[in-house]
């Protein structure tokens, strides 16, 4: 179940930080690093996408989407979850019982038909049955193009043996009226100040007047426990800013921080009807504000004739401080229409790039604010470079919630959950923004 946010009417400006961003270029490793089998009826046969990849100790383990079927009398492939390790990144180890996360038997169930896109993340903290906990996308509609996908949420003591939580889903698509309206998919999740953090990619395609009607952006959640959401109101990464490349889809997409900065990799797409997909940066010092590199797609396809000529997709990205990296797995296409087993591509690849410390505050706002921590539920702290006396908690419809008396300990236990802003009237400016759950 999700806490969903109600948009209404946003009149106040805000002043965001704006960050100038360098990309170098990305070198990819020549040929998949883990394939399809074109085997049939493998539970693989027709495709290996949507790796996540975590360094767990000195191993790197993968948790990936593959598409096949259940057996030889199986009447439509289906898509489920497989595990692999590997020590460089390339040469990768399959679990011999894949795949380690099914679809679910019941056919009422969100995901009975296939579960896909994981998310995983190492919680020290948690009971040894809890350790590694997955969030991922299932879908219901059995051998259909309809796209009706739902976040579940999972929990294993080792990453390969897996319990799903008994109220999936945790998360669906919103009311027509929201950006988030058809389906969901691609959950990326982070954990810091005690608050579990997803980026993941919606599509609006009720076409009721919205500026996001036919197009899939990247949105925003919160919780304090991974099942309860709260949805951030509208996109943060949205599709369409740069022409010719991400008009039409904003999508998948794998944060990471490295220092004060949230790095975001994800997939965009320029036409619906030629689904060439490419990987975009952008980078954001709040998880919500994002600026989009000008170099963008920073990984495109290949060279006609090469494993992903058509699709570069769905990365994952971890930093590998050792060698001062970014290291990506992705997913790659040379062909758009797939006619048979053979004779074609769906496959993992691998690229890296040397991590550049050239993200550089060019324009800082005149107003240095910070709130923390931020989503929060019963306190926060505004730190400012100001001496401003008096700030006020605005909800989002622009009324004031609340008038700040002590910036070092503000309580906000009696506020509803929703997003709010903190206004100085002295300086007549929204100064910052926070989410309470």
């Amino acid at each position: 179940m999700e806490l969903k946010l109600k948009f209404t009417l946003l009149f106040c400006s805000f002043l965001f930080i704006q960050i100038g961003i360098t990309q170098t270029v990305w070198e990819k490793y020549p040929n998949p690093v883990l394939q399809r089998s074109a085997t049939f009826p493998d539970w693989k046969a027709l495709a290996t996408a949507d790796p996540f990849v975590m360094m767990d100790n000195d191993t790197l383990k993968m948790w990936f989407s593959a598409s096949g079927w259940l057996s030889a009398a199986d009447d439509c492939p289906h898509v489920r979850i497989g595990y692999a390790w590997s020590l460089d990144g390339i040469t990768w180890t399959e679990y011999i019982n894949n795949p380690v996360l099914d679809i679910n038997p019941d056919t009422a169930k969100f995901d009975s038909d296939g579960v896909e896109t994981p998310t995983i993340l190492k919680d020290e903290t948690a009971p040894a049955s809890q350790r590694y906990k997955m969030w991922y996308a299932g879908r219901k509609s059995n051998c259909s193009p309809i796209n009706d996908h739902r976040f579940g949420y999972a929990f294993s003591p080792d990453g390969i043996h897996w319990t799903k939580y008994e109220n999936n889903p945790v998360m669906s698509p919103g009311l027509p009226e929201e950006w988030f309206n058809t389906f969901i998919s691609s959950p990326c999740v982070i954990y810091e100040d005690f608050t579990y953090k997803m980026w993941f990619t919606a599509s609006d395609l009720v076409f009721n007047g919205q500026e996001t009607d036919g197009h899939g952006n990247i949105g925003y959640a919160v919780s304090s426990d991974g099942i309860e959401w709260l949805i951030y109101p509208y996109p943060i990464v949205a599709a369409g800013a740069q022409d010719n490349w991400d008009s039409a889809v904003a999508a998948e997409p794998s944060v990471i921080k490295v220092g004060d900065f949230y790095h975001l990799f994800y997939s965009a797409l320029d036409k619906w009807d030629i689904e060439n997909f490419q990987v975009g940066y952008a980078v954001s010092n709040d998880a919500i504000n994002f600026t989009k590199s000008t170099s963008n797609p920073v990984l495109k396809i290949g060279e006609p004739g090469t494993w992903d000529a058509f699709w570069a997709s769905h990365p994952t990205v971890i930093y590998d401080a050792n060698e001062n990296k970014f290291k990506m797995w992705y997913t790659g296409r040379d062909k758009n229409e797939i006619v048979d087993l053979i004779n074609y591509f769906w496959d993992i690849g691998y690229a890296e790039t040397p991590y550049l410390d050239e993200i550089k505050t060019i324009n800082a706002a005149e107003l240095f604010l910070q709130i923390s921590p931020n989503p929060a539920q019963t306190q926060i702290r505004i730190i400012s470079n100001t001496n401003i006396s008096e700030f006020y908690i605005l909800s989002i419809d622009g009324m004031i919630a609340q008038k700040i008396e002590n910036a070092d300990n503000v309580d906000i236990s009696g506020l509803t959950p929703g997003l709010y802003f903190i206004r100085s009237f002295e300086r007549g400016n929204v100064t910052g923004n926070f989410v309470k759950f």
